[in-house]
C-alpha cells in the first residue's frame, strides 16, 4: 500500500507535504503547462499587497555559485486583480491555496487577511515579515525587517490573528542572531505555523564597473548554497515551538526535502529551483513517496523530527 503523504499544518490539511516558495511560482498558472499544479500539497502565492507593486528596477536577478541573488521587490498584481483573476483559476483547478501577504503596517496585513478569507481566496495565510529587498520609504527602515524584532513580530501576528480564522503562518528571516526568538514570539501571538527560511542578505559587485550588480544593491540569496543554514534553523526552531514548521531554502530533490522533515519540518517548500526545473516540486513529491515505500514508512508524519543523534 502506498505511504500516506497527507499532513496537517496548523489546521491546513495538505494531500502531501510539498508547497512552493512564495515569489518563485507566481500564481500557479505559469507552471501548469509543466504539471498539474493541483497535485501540490498547496500552492503558495506570490506576495500580495493592497495595491499593485512594480518592484525594483532592473537588474534585479543575478546567478551565484549554487544559487541566485534576487531583488525583485515584491512585484505583484495587487489583491484586487488576484481576487478577480488569479484565485478563481486556482479554485477551478482544485488547488489548496496559501495566500502570502505583505503590507506596510499591521493594519494592512490584517486587511489583506480579511479579504482573502471573505472571498474564499485562500485556505491559509502566510505573512511575509521577512523580505530583504524592499526599501520601505514610508518608515525609512531600509533593510531592517519586521521579523528581526520579536516585539514587532508579536504586534503584526496579533493583528493578523484578530482579522482571520484561517491557519496563519509567519514567514521569518534567517538574518537574525537567534531564529528561536521571533519564532517563539509568533507562536505566543497566535500563529499556527512558522515558515522558515526566507533568503539570506547578500550582494554582488562588478569589478569592471565597480558598481553593485543589483540596482537595489542588496538582495536575497537563495538556492542550494543556503540549504545547510536553513536545515539548521528548522532544527533550532523545532526544539522550542509546538506549532508546525514549513521548511524551505535550497530544496531541489526529495533527499533535500527529507533533511528538513527529519530536522522537524511538517511540510516543505520548493523555491528558486523551480526556475531551473519547473516540475521540481512534483519530482520531490514522487521522491518522497518512493523513499517511504523503500523504507517501509506507512505515514510520512513518522519522519517529522526523526533525525537520529
Amino acid at each position: 500500500m502506498p505511504a500516506n503523504l497527507q499532513v496537517n499544518v496548523g489546521g491546513l490539511l495538505m494531500k502531501n507535504p510539498v508547497t512552493v516558495g512564495s515569489g518563485t511560482f507566481a500564481y500557479g498558472q505559469e507552471y501548469d503547462r509543466y504539471f498539474d499544479v493541483s497535485r501540490l500539497g498547496a500552492v503558495t502565492t506570490k506576495s500580495l499587497s493592497l495595491k499593485p507593486r512594480a518592484g525594483n528596477k532592473p537588474p534585479r536577478l543575478v546567478e551565484t555559485p549554487s544559487g541566485m541573488l534576487n531583488a525583485i521587490g515584491l512585484q505583484n498584481v495587487g489583491i484586487d486583480v488576484y481576487l478577480r483573476e488569479k484565485a478563481p483559476w486556482l479554485r477551478n483547478k482544485g488547488c489548496t491555496i496559501i495566500g502570502n501577504i505583505y503590507g506596510y503596517s499591521p493594519e494592512e496585513y490584517a486587511e489583506l487577511a480579511r479579504r482573502l478569507e471573505a472571498e474564499g481566496a485562500a485556505d491559509a495565510i502566510e505573512a511575509n515579515l521577512s523580505c530583504p529587498n524592499v526599501h520601505d520609504a514610508r518608515t525609512a527602515r531600509g533593510c531592517t525587517l519586521v521579523a528581526q524584532d520579536p516585539q514587532q513580530v508579536t504586534a503584526y501576528t496579533q493583528a493578523i490573528r484578530a482579522a482571520t480564522k484561517l491557519p496563519l503562518f509567519i514567514k521569518l528571516t534567517p538574518n537574525v542572531l537567534d531564529i528561536a526568538e521571533p519564532a517563539l514570539a509568533a507562536e505566543a501571538a497566535g500563529a499556527d505555523g512558522i515558515a522558515i527560511i526566507n533568503t539570506l542578505l547578500g550582494m554582488g559587485i562588478d569589478p569592471e564597473t565597480r558598481r553593485p550588480i543589483l540596482s537595489n544593491i542588496v538582495g536575497g540569496l537563495s538556492g542550494p548554497a543556503i540549504r545547510p543554514v536553513a536545515v539548521k534553523m528548522v532544527w533550532d526552531v523545532a526544539k522550542v515551538v509546538k506549532i508546525p514548521i514549513i521548511g524551505m531554502g535550497g530544496i531541489c530533490t526529495a533527499a533535500d526535502a527529507l533533511q528538513f522533515i527529519l530536522a522537524g519540518a511538517t511540510a516543505v517548500a520548493v523555491g528558486s529551483y523551480s526556475f531551473r526545473q519547473p516540475d521540481a516540486s512534483m519530482k520531490v513529491i514522487e521522491g518522497l513517496a518512493e523513499y517511504c515505500e523503500r523504507h517501509s514508512v506507512a505515514n510520512i508524519t513518522e519522519l517529522i523530527g526523526a533525525m537520529k543523534v
